[in-house]
């Protein structure tokens, strides 16, 4: 009898109280419900197992709240590249909507630019350099682009925890996926660049191949946290099939580096035979790499070359290189300013490297060289200091939790700086990697425990409790 009542009084105390667990793995109660949640996507019970991780939210946003991250990705993943009014009118867009949620969420914002305030030295600087730069107006209008593209990154950052981040991300990129596969199968011309190479809907090939290694990367950790695995290997799939049509050697590259990687990140805090086995795979894969290069009389060094920019002969992207280099050594501080070398007028350096390759290129194809020609060598410490900053936050979080989506940071770290070798990405208005940046740093600061009590990362307003 005492343990029959005891059970039904702790049946009553659970009905009566509801504990919503925070991303930070704090408690607070719960609220009463104000708002209209019935269109925020359901939990199946697939998402059930990694629930208990504070890297994965376990309150519903509302259904518009969903909408816009995925509208902000797809704007920011090039997908519309090859319409520009459309990707103009997008990012107007997804201004007017920025601006709305940041008033409405204020608490959730304020925090995120504390949080994000390394970050936010990035705008700060750009728009600094209007006072030396070459072409004024354009570095002050870029400048706050690339202010605005911090400030949405580190708001989602906020409001969406890892998973959420991961599974969104998947989504949008498994939809460019499928839609850049139908073009280049069904031959259309626009999926395909002068020189005849499959781009899909991308701007480029690279651009192609580097939001594939994304997809393959939000798969593989889906799939470790058993989240609809069987659509996932299918994504997979089309991801890797458009790296093969792409001809990427970036994206080859990166995604060796990913298969010899992963065992290792995902097997930590396995027991000891268990890591030592994640070990042997990850070699064996890069020994695999190496076994098919010689055995199908592949050029490794080559492939490495042309994944970093350069080739053999000299030529293509070494060429921008070394302008770059002669340019920094000119102004080596503070740069030409943010956005000027290749919007200048008629006779200026960047047009006549433009004419000198007979390309209209807007970027050096390397970010480290691009921020150094913009703004010196402060910018590029400004780069690696909060690049480092973002690697002790992900490696904290590696510690701290042992989830396969708490690997997202320093997997997307580890991809950052390799794409960045060959493309230009970083320090970058309305770019999805920019975007990416400062929500997954946001995040993962919050899903670290807190040293002292602070404020909630959800604000407290009316419009802020929703329903679990």
């Amino acid at each position: 009898m005492v343990r029959a009542d005891a059970g039904r009084h702790k049946d009553a105390t659970v009905r009566r109280v509801v504990y919503v667990v925070e991303r930070i793995g704090s408690v607070a109660p719960r609220m009463p419900p104000m708002i209209d949640t019935s269109f925020a996507p359901a939990a199946s019970s697939e998402d059930a197992a990694a629930k208990a991780s504070p890297t994965i939210a376990v309150d519903r946003l509302l259904a518009w709240e969903w909408l816009f991250l995925h509208f902000v990705l797809v704007s920011a993943s090039y997908a519309l590249a090859l319409q520009p009014q459309i990707l103009s009118l997008s990012w107007y867009l997804v201004y007017l909507l920025s601006l709305g949620l940041f008033l409405l969420r204020y608490g959730a914002f304020l925090g995120a630019l504390w949080i994000a305030a390394p970050l936010l030295l990035w705008p700060a600087l750009a728009g600094l350099s209007y006072f030396w730069s070459d072409v004024p107006g354009q570095t002050l209008r870029t400048a706050v682009q690339l202010g605005m593209t911090v400030c949405i990154g580190a708001y989602l950052g906020s409001r969406f925890s890892l998973f959420d981040l991961t599974r969104a991300l998947f989504l949008v990129l498994t939809l460019a996926a499928l839609v850049s596969l139908a073009m280049i199968l069904a031959k259309v011309t626009p999926a395909y660049d002068h020189n005849g190479v499959a781009r899909g809907l991308f701007p480029h090939k690279n651009v192609l191949g580097g939001n594939m290694v994304l997809l393959l990367t939000c798969c593989l950790l889906l799939f470790a946290s058993g989240w609809r695995r069987f659509s996932v290997t299918l994504a997979a799939g089309i991801g890797l099939a458009l790296i093969a049509f792409s001809q990427s050697s970036t994206a080859v590259v990166m995604t060796i580096g990913l298969c010899a990687l992963a065992p290792i990140l995902l097997s930590r805090g396995a027991p000891a035979p268990l890591r030592l086995f994640a070990y042997i795979v990850g070699l064996l894969i890069a020994g695999m790499a190496a076994w098919f290069l010689l055995a199908y009389d592949l050029d490794a060094i080559g492939m490495a070359l042309e994944a970093l920019g350069k080739e053999r002969t000299l030529t293509g992207r070494s060429v921008l290189w070394e302008f770059a280099i002669a340019e920094i050594e000119v102004r080596p501080w503070l740069g030409g300013g943010f956005d000027a070398f290749w919007n200048g007028s008629d006779g200026s350096p960047g047009r006549y490297l433009q004419y000198v390759i007979q390309h209209d290129v807007m970027n050096f194809h390397n970010s480290y060289l691009d921020v150094t020609v913009q703004l010196g060598f402060v910018g590029l410490a400004l780069l690696i200091g909060f690049l480092l900053l973002f690697a002790w936050r992900a490696l904290a979080l590696l510690r701290f939790d042992g989830c396969a989506i708490a690997t997202l940071p320093a997997f997307f770290l580890a991809f950052v700086v390799c794409y960045s070798l060959s493309e230009y990405a970083l320090f970058r208005q309305h770019s999805l990697i920019q975007v990416l940046l400062g929500a997954l740093y946001v995040s993962t600061a919050l899903a670290l425990p807190a040293e002292r009590p602070g404020p909630s990362r959800r604000q407290t307003s009316t419009a802020s409790w929703a329903e679990t």
